[in-house]
């Protein structure tokens, strides 16, 4: 009687875990022969049947790998990453699972145990204590660790998006100085070069809990002032690169400008950037979109007054 009660949970409990895509970390030992796999793959038991996996790869084969779709294209491994929108929480939602995060290159979630999945050893450290363990998607399949007791007296780590805004904060883009050729003053119908100086292409900030914000300039701005709107240029640095990039023509000078210049009118002209932003986990690129988390980042704005006079022609008379 008891070794056919046993059965019948062993069968539940597997039936749950194909509900949800669940390999249990504690998966008992495997029914059938272990397959033939052609190395580096090895055979690996997932909960209901052995397969090939290249160890630290994207799996192998029980095959020679030829054919089209076997060895890879010989340029070298490309770089490992944490893909969050590869991982669909769809079946979990009864464990209250947290926010996607990374560890290492597998997107993971923190979520309540259900049985007949075991409880963990021990008693309640808190009459509230829940019973949790830690869920993170392999590329194939979902993988459960050890469940534990959760201690509301231990602080608990800050969301992905929280970890996300601090990482920005992080970002130092410094304070660019706006740059003009002609310098201070210029002509009208006179071609007019704005660079930056000072502003940084790309800028990795500090760690927050292990999660890195990188940004790279996406776009500059260029409001001359005069109320024609603006423009976009590209990076611009230099006074070279501004001659060809990032150039203005005014039309009209700037006796009426909000700015002043050694008590002449002028115009306040304002530049601005724009940064796109990327995350890294301990090393590992962080793929998706990270909830909560913007996609891009303004740098500060870089103000100057630049005085337009209109250009005087003296006339001689000639007998």
């Amino acid at each position: 009687m008891l070794n056919r009660l046993a059965a019948v949970l062993a069968g539940a409990l597997l039936a749950l875990a194909s509900t949800v895509g669940l390999t249990l970390a504690t998966a008992t030992s495997a029914s059938g022969a272990e397959p033939t796999c052609e190395p580096p793959a090895q055979a690996q038991w997932n909960g209901f049947s052995y397969t090939c996996v290249v160890p630290g790869g994207g799996g192998g084969g029980g095959n020679d790998g030829g054919g089209d779709n076997g060895g890879g294209d010989g340029g070298g491994p490309s770089e490992p990453t944490c893909d969050l929108d590869s991982a669909d929480l769809t079946g979990w939602e009864n464990w209250n699972p947290t926010a996607l995060y990374c560890v290492g290159t597998q997107p993971c979630f923190t979520g309540e145990i259900l049985p007949p999945i075991a409880l963990p050893e021990g008693e309640k450290p808190e009459e509230d204590s829940k019973a949790l363990a830690q869920v993170c998607f392999n590329g194939f399949s979902w993988e459960a660790g050890p469940s534990y007791w959760s201690d509301d007296a231990e602080p608990q780590p800050p969301s992905l998006a929280e970890q996300a805004q601090e990482a920005i904060g992080n970002i130092d883009l410094g304070n660019p100085e706006i740059k003009t050729s002609p310098q201070t003053r210029s002509l009208v119908n006179l071609d007019t070069w704005y660079w930056l100086d000072g502003v940084p292409e790309e800028v990795t900030g500090s760690s927050a809990f292990g999660l890195v914000a990188i940004a790279t300039f996406q776009s500059m701005s260029v409001d001359p002032g005069d109320g024609s709107g603006g423009m976009s240029c590209p990076w611009t640095t230099s006074r070279a690169q501004a001659e060809s990039d990032c150039t203005y023509t005014y039309h009209r000078a700037s006796v009426r400008g909000s700015a002043n210049v050694d008590g002449k009118r002028a115009y306040p002209v304002r530049i601005t950037t724009v940064y796109d932003l990327r995350f890294e986990v301990n090393g590992v690129p962080v793929e998706g979109e990270i909830p909560g988390a913007p996609p891009t980042l303004d740098g500060p704005p870089a103000t100057a007054a630049l005085v337009v006079d209109e250009a005087q022609s003296l006339v001689t008379r000639i007998d």
